[in-house]
């Protein structure tokens, strides 16, 4: 169950389109090699910068490829679990955010003192995956009990 019911479940399906559509911003951003009106370069707020450093790239995919088809699940998951609270897409939601939360300390610490800027795009998305983990909060503790027993 997402803490807060109703209203939890609405901010989580708020989250869920906030980070996506950050996410295919981010994409954008980095597929044009381009900034956007958010973010420009030579300033602190400069997602290129962000984008541009060897850190960005895992296993040969670059991260603002890879977060759209994060988000994407997040969202449809995000839709399944708060529309029909169906238990499995539930748990899955809160695995993947649980899991995409233990990244964001090193994500920021990329940003900040590797890249030496902020990437707007990065850090909504950083917001909604912490939102939505601490409103899957009771899901995942659920899920750990069931586990001990």
């Amino acid at each position: 169950m997402v803490l807060g019911g109703d209203v939890g479940g609405l901010v989580v399906l708020v989250s869920a389109i906030a980070g996506f559509t950050a996410s295919l911003l981010g994409y954008y951003s980095y597929a044009r090699g381009s900034e956007t009106p958010i973010c420009r370069p030579g300033g602190k707020v400069n997602c290129l910068a962000v984008y541009s450093i060897p850190q960005a790239w895992v296993l040969g995919f670059h991260l603002s490829s890879i977060a759209p088809y994060y988000y994407g699940l997040t969202l449809v998951l995000a839709l399944i679990g708060t529309i029909t609270w169906w238990e499995p897409a539930l748990r899955i939601l809160t695995i993947t955010q649980w899991g995409g939360l233990l990244m964001v300390p090193y994500l920021i610490y990329l940003e900040l003192f590797i890249a030496r800027a902020i990437c707007v795009y990065c850090t909504i998305m950083h917001v909604s995956t912490l939102a939505i983990a601490l409103l899957t909060l009771d899901e995942l503790l659920e899920a750990l009990s069931i586990m001990e027993a």
